[in-house]
């Protein structure tokens, strides 16, 4: 197997397929992946939420209640306002999925589904329907439309800006989409090219394999921890431009 096929079997999505009653079922190694965080996450939060009385029990729900009010108060109000309120259900199920479906990328025989396009692009559809649901809301269709236009803005420039300010939005959930996805694919790509090193140099000589082992492998360990911190950032990031964006469109100026 040379270099591209190894880099290929560790970060692309595969098909292993189901045929059920002569239909066949796409099932690939991302979906399982995001079947897996899902059902883990429902299970977790659902067990977390009941009410204990043990002193576990109340950190682990001490822990939560922290996590919504760091989401309420630092992402979710000061991007969208009163408003926003009502949409932090979502913002606060965003996030965690997102950085769970990072993480579990670090765990052996599990993939980092936000590496694949068509899940990032699932994730900022789904962040543009809150985006349009809010506009929709609290402006009306015609409201919302207007929004596209500047106020003070000549007559004979609408037809033209009209069309920018609509293309513009639809950038920014293709902006979502692509960040994600290449930043988390980068980071793994790297990760695999690392230990690539060691078996290219051994190849040439025994001997400069073995010499390139500790530094590849230190270079590894340190990506491995910068990995770590992107799968929160990323997260961060994805929660933070969505409530910037819709919050836009709920107070246009």
């Amino acid at each position: 197997m040379n270099v591209a096929d190894t880099i290929a079997h560790h970060i692309l999505d595969h098909d292993w397929g189901v045929t059920l009653g002569g239909l066949r079922v796409p099932v690939t190694t991302h979906s399982v992946t995001i079947f897996a965080v899902s059902v883990l996450l429902l299970v977790v939060l659902a067990w977390a939420s009941r009410p204990r009385q043990s002193k576990s029990g109340r950190l682990l729900t001490t822990l939560l209640e922290e996590y919504v009010s760091f989401i309420r108060d630092g992402l979710v109000l000061p991007n969208m306002g009163a408003e926003g309120k009502s949409f932090l259900p979502y913002f606060c199920t965003l996030f965690l999925f997102i950085l769970s479906v990072n993480l579990a990328g670090m765990i052996p025989e599990m993939k980092t589904a936000t590496s694949n396009i068509s899940v990032t692009a699932a994730l900022a559809l789904c962040s543009g329907g809150v985006i349009l649901y809010s506009g929709l809301k609290y402006h009306g269709v015609i409201g919302f439309l207007k929004g596209f236009v500047p106020s003070g803005t000549p007559a004979w420039l609408v037809p033209l800006i009209f069309p920018l300010e609509v293309i513009s939005t639809i950038i920014k959930v293709c902006v979502l989409a692509i960040r994600l996805f290449a930043n988390m694919l980068s980071g793994h790509m790297v990760l695999i090219c690392l230990l690539l090193i060691i078996f290219i140099v051994g190849k040439m000589s025994v001997f400069a394999g073995a010499g390139a082992l500790l530094p590849a492998m230190g270079l590894e360990i340190f990506m491995t921890c910068l990995e770590l911190l992107v799968a929160f950032l990323q997260a961060y990031v994805f929660t933070l431009l969505t409530a910037i964006f819709a919050g836009s469109v709920i107070h246009t100026h």
